[in-house]
């Protein structure tokens, strides 16, 4: 058997299993027509209304790490952004800023390259305070392959492997971690998935009570996959992953969520120029 498998800069397989399961938020999955300005109107602040609105959250991918160069496994480890990364994380902000889009509020994984991708956007848009550190928005782990070489790591999950898709990589990971005898935590897709829509259902009902409004969400590839997939989302169009510094854009009204775009790179491509 054989596997591709990446945790840096792509998956290097198609991830179109069924979804799995979310946190009980009823899900809803559409393309619509791109619009900065969200549904309540100002950019999309909120109505100040005292009324639950509409939350529009900008679901994005960290910049470029050192790791990610190195093809190295990197879920709760973590490495600096590369100067390309920082780099791109300054382009989206310029980007989103050129589009008007306004954040009511920001939130980033609580790894060093999620809260540098968020800063170095955030400041081109003259955001008031600091993205708030989420745990639940961190990578998947994967145990004791945490900084190995993803070669190696594909190599050790091969004699586990049940199926050809990116879920049955992460099985045969945790499986090969137990195996090892490890004590250090590789998860599971399900696993995964039930933690980060925690998260995002928390931060989109909170900001909806608070009028609604745009919110900037800092993430990693794996993860923003299984929140996709989780929304009912048909991530096999995306076999190449998630791109850095990509947004993934997300309607959350009424505790439905509706995806409207995935793996958007113009808002990088507008800060280029």
């Amino acid at each position: 058997a054989s596997a591709t498998v990446a945790c840096g800069p792509r998956l290097l397989t198609t991830t179109g299993a069924a979804p799995t399961s979310n946190s009980g938020a009823s899900v809803s999955a559409s393309v619509q027509t791109h619009n900065d300005k969200g549904n309540n109107g100002n950019n999309g602040h909120g109505n100040g209304n005292g009324k639950s609105g509409t939350v529009t959250v900008y679901l994005t991918r960290h910049g470029e790490t050192w790791m990610n160069v190195g093809h190295r496994m990197q879920g709760w480890s973590d490495s600096p952004l590369t100067a390309k990364g920082e780099l791109v994380a300054t382009q989206l902000g310029v980007g989103l800023s050129k589009a008007g889009v306004k954040f009511e509020a920001a939130y980033s994984a609580d790894m060093l390259r999620h809260s540098s991708t968020a800063a170095l956007a955030l400041a081109q848009l003259k955001f008031k305070g600091e993205a708030v550190r989420d745990a639940g928005l961190r990578e998947v782990a994967f145990g004791s392959f945490e900084g190995a070489l993803q070669s190696e790591a594909q190599k050790a999950a091969i004699p586990y492997l049940k199926g050809a898709t990116f879920n049955d990589f992460l099985d045969a990971l945790v499986a090969a971690n137990t195996a090892a005898g490890s004590p250090l935590l590789a998860e599971t897709a399900p696993q995964l998935t039930v933690r980060t829509m925690a998260s995002l259902n928390a931060i989109a009902a909170k900001q909806s009570k608070a009028g609604g409004g745009n919110v900037l969400v800092v993430s990693s590839g794996i993860t923003i996959i299984a929140a996709l997939e989780a929304m009912g989302a048909d991530t096999s169009t995306l076999p190449a992953g998630i791109g850095n510094a990509a947004v993934n854009k997300l309607e959350y009204k009424n505790g439905t969520w509706t995806v409207l775009s995935m793996n958007d790179l113009s808002y990088v491509e507008a800060g280029t120029k």
